[in-house]
C-alpha cells in the first residue's frame, strides 16, 4: 500500500532542494559577474550576453538573467531594449555624489564609534590599519582599495550599526569597484595611511570633533584625488 504522506514528504524535500540549488546558482552568477567587473574583465559599456556567461560559468540562462537583474538594481549594470544588459559606464557625477554620501555616513559612523566602541573594537581597527600599511604596491591595486575600505568599514562596525556597515560597503564598491586604477596617484597611498594613523589617535582620545573634521578632510581628499 502506498504511503501518501511519505510521497508528499519526498516531493516536498525535492522542491526544497531544487529551490535551494536555484538560489545558490543565482548567488554564484551574481557574485562571479560582479567579480569580473571588479577585475575589469568586463569593462564599462560592454554588452553582457547570456549565452557567453552561461558557457563561462557552466549554468543555464535563468540564474544568469536573475543575477544580472540584481546587478542592475545595485547599479552595476544597465538594461536597454534591443541592446540587453551591459556594464554600466562610470558617470563622474555619480562618483562625486557617492563621495558625498560616504562623507555623511562616515561622519556619523566615527562619532558613534567613539561613543560605542570598546577596546577590542579599537584593536581590530588598528589591525586593519596595519594590514593596509603593510601592503605597499608600487601602484594602486584592487587589493589596496579593499584593505583601505576594510579600515573604514571597521569604524561602522564599532558604531554597532549593521545598516550603516552595509551602506558603506556598497558605497565603496560603487567608488572603487568600477574605478580605473591608472587614474590614481600612488602618493595618495602614503597620505591615506598617515591620515588613518591620526584618526586612530583622535579616536583613542575620544576627540569627536577632531575625528569628524579629520574624516571629512580625508573623504574630500579622496574625492578630489579621484
Amino acid at each position: 500500500m502506498t504511503n501518501r504522506k511519505g510521497i508528499k514528504k519526498i516531493e516536498s524535500v525535492k522542491k526544497t532542494s531544487g529551490s535551494h540549488r536555484t538560489k545558490t546558482l543565482i548567488e554564484e552568477a551574481y557574485r562571479k559577474i560582479k567579480q569580473m567587473i571588479f577585475e575589469q574583465k568586463l569593462v564599462p559599456g560592454q554588452r553582457l550576453v547570456y549565452q557567453d556567461l552561461g558557457d563561462l560559468f557552466h549554468m543555464s540562462r535563468t540564474p544568469i538573467i536573475i543575477g544580472l537583474n540584481r546587478l542592475e538594481q545595485d547599479g552595476f549594470v544597465a538594461y536597454e531594449t534591443f541592446r540587453g544588459f551591459y556594464v554600466k559606464p562610470i558617470d563622474p557625477q555619480e562618483v562625486w555624489d557617492a563621495f558625498g554620501v560616504r562623507e555623511a555616513l562616515e561622519t556619523y559612523a566615527v562619532e558613534q564609534a567613539i561613543k560605542l566602541g570598546n577596546a577590542e573594537d579599537m584593536k581590530d581597527l588598528e589591525e586593519k590599519l596595519l594590514a593596509h600599511k603593510a601592503y605597499r604596491p608600487h601602484y594602486y591595486t584592487r587589493n589596496k582599495f579593499l584593505l583601505d575600505s576594510e579600515f573604514h568599514i571597521q569604524i561602522a562596525v564599532m558604531a554597532k550599526n549593521r545598516v550603516m556597515k552595509l551602506l558603506l560597503r556598497r558605497n565603496f564598491e560603487h567608488i572603487y569597484l568600477r574605478a580605473r586604477l591608472e587614474n590614481y596617484d600612488p602618493q595618495r597611498m602614503i597620505t591615506s595611511v598617515e591620515e588613518h594613523l591620526r584618526l586612530i589617535e583622535k579616536m583613542k582620545k575620544k576627540d569627536i570633533i577632531g575625528s569628524i573634521e579629520l574624516i571629512i578632510n580625508h573623504v574630500q581628499g579622496a574625492r578630489d584625488h579621484v
